[in-house]
C-alpha cells in the first residue's frame, strides 16, 4: 500500500484542507502535516490576510505619493485639477510622476536647466486642468513632455455642435 501524498490537515484557523505533500519524504509527511496544522492557516485564510495587507500597503503608498505630489504642486505653483475626486486623485499622482520624472531626467542629463524646465514645461502644464489629459498621457516619455504640454489644447474648444447652448 502506497503512503498517501495528499493529507487532510486541520489548520490553526479551524479550516480543514486537503494538502499535497508529495514533495515531503514519505516518512516525514505526517509530522509535516501536524506542524502545518499547528502553525499555519489554510490557503483561503492566507489569501484573505494577504489581500488585506496588500490593500493596506497600497493605501499607504498612495497616501505617501499624494503627499509628495501636493508638495511638488506647492513648490511649482501648479493649480488644482478640476473633476471628480477619483479623477483628481489619479491625475494628481500622474501629473506629479510625469513632471518629477521629466525634471530629474532633463535637468540631470544637462538637457536643460531647472529655470528652463519651469519656463518650457511647468508654465504650460499649469494651464492643463483636466484630469483626463494627464491620465491619457501618463505613459509619455520624459523627452516628450515639453511637446505634449505646449501643444495641449482644451478639448472643449474643438467640439462643434449644432446646438450652441
Amino acid at each position: 500500500m502506497a503512503i498517501a501524498t495528499s493529507l487532510s490537515i486541520k489548520y490553526k484557523c479551524g479550516h480543514t484542507q486537503s494538502t499535497d505533500l508529495s514533495k515531503v519524504p514519505a516518512g516525514r509527511r505526517k509530522a509535516h502535516a501536524y506542524g502545518l496544522g499547528k502553525n499555519r492557516v489554510c490557503g483561503r485564510c492566507f489569501a484573505a490576510g494577504n489581500a488585506e495587507g496588500r490593500e493596506a500597503f497600497l493605501a499607504e503608498r498612495n497616501a505617501q505619493t499624494l503627499a509628495e505630489a501636493e508638495s511638488f504642486e506647492t513648490d511649482h505653483d501648479l493649480p488644482p485639477l478640476e473633476g471628480s475626486e477619483k479623477q483628481i486623485s489619479w491625475a494628481t499622482r500622474t501629473r506629479y510622476e510625469m513632471l518629477s520624472t521629466a525634471l530629474e531626467e532633463l535637468t540631470g542629463n544637462g538637457a536643460m536647466s531647472e529655470e528652463d524646465f519651469v519656463t518650457r514645461i511647468v508654465e504650460p502644464a499649469r494651464k492643463i486642468l483636466k484630469p483626463s489629459w494627464w491620465i491619457d498621457n501618463k505613459d509619455a516619455e520624459p523627452a516628450d513632455i515639453e511637446e505634449l504640454v505646449t501643444t495641449a489644447v482644451d478639448e472643449d474648444e474643438l467640439v462643434e455642435t449644432e446646438n450652441p447652448y
